[in-house]
């Protein structure tokens, strides 16, 4: 007679080191949380609308149509597989595939087959469903007075003979071949708005203004202000000419060049702000009847540690300091315009959430117009997964990493049986985040 196992410690328990494994079980998954991914997808007919909007010329028919394709790989990132190679776990699973409602799921020579024959063409459909997906969910920004976009940048190191990779900056690998990715994020929702997937030889700063004429041209007529973040690599007078033309509030770090220190070193007046922060001002002449202010901030640096960045004009005396150059026309204060930026942060976390949660670090095909669709892909999975944490979590202002969702929500082992003609799913009873999976279903249901 079989007996069920008490949730009990175990400690002292002889029989535990006789405890043998088989590969015996039947039915049974660790993706028993998937069927949250599967109603979430299915209320906003993600695949319907791959059919419809997402064309792929001379593809001709196929067991797996382009809908199913790109939904599969949709759960295959959200289940933390972010590479086709991995997603053999998913093509196993049989009872996962019934759970989410698939016939079978690709292997990975169909989807890499399925990426080779790819134009760019496709990746700009994708952008262009993710942005009206966007649009439709914000309910065109209608409740926002100001946009702010932060622009970044990520270079993603790449392992063979990927068309259009070159080679440039590369902290990590360096060396090596890559892409240079352009990337721009809503600060107040934390939104994919919109990128572009560049030659690893560019620069950030690289047809950095033309991207973001077309961003701010997607952004409602409505849209009072727009403001926008972002780091040294953007800072060049074409970028800042195009945001006084405009009328776009920026906030731009500035390189610590020769000439900025100079600046730096006839400031005066600095006033502290604590902790040991200080803040001052300087101008910034951009031509003879238009100027900018410069606000610089300085944090002492602790004993016995080095500065950031050795300056060959600053921290020449006993005392060092760290520096940080913002170049506004902004009328806020300094320390406002100093902690303002700091927001920005966020955009450095959403980078770190797509290279760990949604393998934005990885290149999956030989062909560039495969990887701009994989890159489009990634980031409408990081737009759904934005909603999912909103409407389904109820998370707004402080939200859980994907990884920590998946461990919690999607990853849990479960049965399925079938009892009076309908399948049921047997989840552990014990699960130490059960509560907040039923809460969690009861939105979507």
């Amino acid at each position: 007679m079989k007996k069920s196992i008490h949730q009990r410690a175990a400690n002292n328990n002889p029989q535990a080191d006789g405890v043998k494994e088989k590969f015996t079980g039947k039915n049974l998954t660790r993706f028993g949380g998937s069927g949250l991914i599967r109603r979430f997808l299915k209320r906003h007919k993600i695949k319907e609308l791959f059919e419809s909007r997402v064309k792929i010329d001379g593809r001709k028919a196929r067991k797996y149509s382009t809908g199913t394709i790109f939904v599969s790989c949709l759960y295959g990132i959200f289940l933390g597989y972010t590479r086709p190679h991995h997603m053999k776990v998913l093509c196993a699973d049989r009872v996962f595939q019934r759970l989410v409602g698939l016939a079978g799921f690709p292997v990975q020579s169909s989807i890499s087959r399925f990426l080779s024959c790819m134009r760019v063409a496709v990746s700009r459909q994708i952008a262009s469903l993710n942005f009206d997906l966007l649009m439709k969910f914000r309910r065109g920004f209608k409740d926002f007075e100001a946009i702010t976009l932060d622009l970044d940048s990520h270079v993603m190191p790449v392992y063979g003979k990927q068309q259009r990779a070159g080679l440039g900056y590369n902290p990590k690998k360096r060396g090596r071949k890559s892409y240079h990715p352009l990337l721009c994020f809503i600060g107040e929702t934390r939104d994919y708005i919109g990128g572009v997937l560049r030659s690893g030889k560019h620069h950030s700063s690289y047809n950095a203004v033309g991207f973001l004429k077309g961003v701010r041209k997607k952004l409602p007529a409505h849209t009072k202000k727009v403001r926008l973040r972002a780091d040294s690599g953007f800072f060049s007078r074409e970028m800042i000419k195009f945001l006084m033309n405009k009328g776009i509030e920026f906030y731009t770090v500035v390189p610590i060049e020769p000439w900025v220190q100079r600046k730096i070193r006839h400031i005066s007046d600095w006033t502290p702000i604590g902790g040991g922060v200080e803040t001052g001002e300087c101008g910034y002449v951009f031509n003879k009847d238009v100027s900018f202010r410069m606000v610089v901030i300085r944090e002492r640096v602790k004993k016995n540690a080095s500065p950031r960045k050795q300056l060959k004009l600053l921290n020449t005396e006993d005392v060092a300091y760290d520096y940080q150059v913002i170049l506004t026309n902004s009328s806020k204060e300094a320390q406002d315009v100093w902690r303002y930026y700091n927001q920005r942060a966020c955009c450095e976390n959403i980078i770190k959430e797509g290279i760990y949660g949604f393998g934005l670090d990885k290149v999956v095909s030989h062909n560039y117009g495969g990887n701009c669709a994989w890159f489009e892909l990634l980031m409408l999975g990081y737009n759904l997964m934005n909603l999912f944490k909103e409407e389904v979590l109820n998370q707004r202002k402080q939200k859980n990493m994907i990884q920590t969702i998946r461990d919690r929500l999607f990853l849990i082992p479960g049965k399925l049986v079938c009892s009076s003609r309908h399948y049921v799913l047997k989840l552990e009873r014990s699960w130490a985040y059960r509560e907040q999976y039923e809460e969690a279903l009861a939105r979507l249901t």
